[in-house]
């Protein structure tokens, strides 16, 4: 039942089926996922399926938990809880859930398939999305007052450049657009979904920006190697150029240079530690029209990079005005129109150094698990999960990168990853009973100064860039 619980927990956070049929959304779907999820877990360990809670994220996890809660009491008072609720304390259960519910080789390789599924799902829906015609794009006035904006109605009418001609379109004709309501153009797509930016491709949900979309599929594809390695038949060839081919030309239709690179170090990471130096010509060669043809360019793209270059400059004043308790979890929005856009800053200027530092020591134990399982002698292992350790660290390597240019803190795509981290540590753990990972003071010292040498640098370049 908790395995059940954790796959319906991922499928309805990632394809969100609650926003494509409504009336999910009246029962309130992801509540009951999310409670059958934890009553599945609560059953295994009440019946002795699973009986150790450990992992080693767990000291780190809890902490970061706490950590950001005292921030938000500290800076802004019990008002604001609610919102740390809703974000850092349902991730750290999505965690928790997937760790214990996932442990065991066959259970890991059935959420390596759900995994591998929802990306080429979201790739799929992207390219239609990608391939549709511009259209005018009607956004209600709630929805806009409730910040949302990936909720739309196509009107038929097509458009090429811009909403002026949508709006003109509609007052010559008279069409009641609503109270605070706005047109879009862009291009409709599956599910009621549309693109971004004039064209971008993206989801819905915790993926309705571009490049979390190219993200998760990015980090979902390093799945594809091990499930390569497990099956004998030959048409896993066949298999694995599919997903890449979809993956690939879905993160191009992203227009996400974060995305670009997050593919293109998945298949780089994995084909050099797989295969050495030589193995990096594969990899190049596979992620060469990934950097020839994704991201952007033009004016669009150097405006978002001053307004990313203006997060950064106000994140890191942010810091230094609160070095210790930072401006409180979830406020870096309440202080700059737009987040930070790196995931280490927005931990340092919304948490401090030690909010930084928990965050990086999560997020190194978790690497640390897959990266010794792949590459260091284990006794007693079951050897089928090393491909499968040495994919999730292959995705970490992507995510690492990845989370450099987004906001994720907090986010439930990142904290299913470090689930799987503890999922994987409990199933070596069912056979190589003395495995342990342990964390020497020259690791402790190494993640604060890398954290302190982000910071500094981070410092001197947006000094040197100036405020945009």
């Amino acid at each position: 039942m908790g395995l059940v619980g954790a796959v319906l927990l991922v499928v309805t956070i990632f394809l969100r089926p609650q926003e494509v049929f409504p009336f999910l959304q009246g029962l309130g779907f992801l509540n009951i996922v999310t409670g059958l999820a934890v009553l599945g877990i609560i059953i295994e360990f009440a019946s002795g399926r699973t009986r150790s809670a450990w992992t080693p994220q767990l000291p780190y996890l809890l902490a970061f938990a706490i950590w950001c809660f005292l921030c938000t009491l500290v800076k802004t008072g019990r008002g604001e809880l609610m919102h740390t609720v809703n974000t850092v304390a349902f991730s750290t259960i999505f965690m928790l859930v997937i760790a214990y519910a996932t442990r065991g080789y066959h259970r890991f390789a059935v959420m390596a398939v759900t995994l591998v599924g929802i990306a080429v799902a979201l790739s799929s829906f992207g390219i239609v999305q990608s391939q549709g015609e511009f259209e005018c794009i009607i956004i209600s006035g709630e929805d806009l007052a409730a910040g949302d904006k990936s909720t739309g109605t196509p009107t038929g009418r097509s458009c090429v450049l811009s909403p002026r001609e949508c709006d003109e379109d509609a007052r010559r004709d008279g069409m009641d657009m609503g109270e605070g309501s706005e047109f879009l153009c862009e291009k409709p797509g599956p599910f009621h979904t549309f693109t971004i930016g004039h064209g971008r491709v993206r989801w819905r949900g915790v993926l309705a920006d571009p490049n979390e979309l190219a993200l998760a599929i990015g980090a979902a594809f390093a799945f594809c190697f091990a499930l390569y390695s497990s099956l004998e038949t030959k048409m896993r060839h066949a298999f694995f150029l599919g997903v890449l081919g979809l993956a690939a030309f879905c993160v191009i239709q992203t227009q996400s240079r974060g995305g670009v690179l997050v593919l293109a170090a998945v298949l780089g990471a994995y084909f050099i530690r797989r295969y050495g130096y030589k193995g990096a010509f594969a990899g190049v060669s596979m992620a060469l029209p990934l950097i020839m043809f994704g991201g952007r360019g033009g004016e669009e793209a150097e405006s978002s990079s001053l307004e990313r270059l203006g997060a950064l400059y106000e994140g890191v004043d942010m810091f230094r005005a609160s070095p210790i308790f930072g401006v409180g979890q979830g406020q870096f929005v309440e202080n700059y129109f737009i987040t930070a856009h790196n995931s280490y800053l927005l931990a340092a200027a919304e948490l401090g150094l030690p909010g930084l530092f928990l965050f990086s020591m999560l997020l190194y134990v978790s690497m640390k698990i897959p990266y010794v399982v792949a590459f260091h002698w284990v006794d007693d292992l079951d050897e089928r999960l090393r491909p499968f350790a040495l994919s999730l660290f292959v995705a970490f390597v992507g995510i690492l990168i990845g989370i450099t240019f987004l906001s994720f803190c907090y986010h439930a795509m990142l904290f299913i990853y470090l689930g799987l981290a503890g999922a994987l540590y409990g199933a070596v753990k069912q056979t190589s009973h003395e495995f342990r990972i342990k964390v020497s003071w020259k690791e402790y010292l190494a993640v604060l100064t890398a954290d302190v040498a982000i910071m500094s640098f981070l410092f001197v370049y947006t000094r040197i860039k100036g405020a945009p």
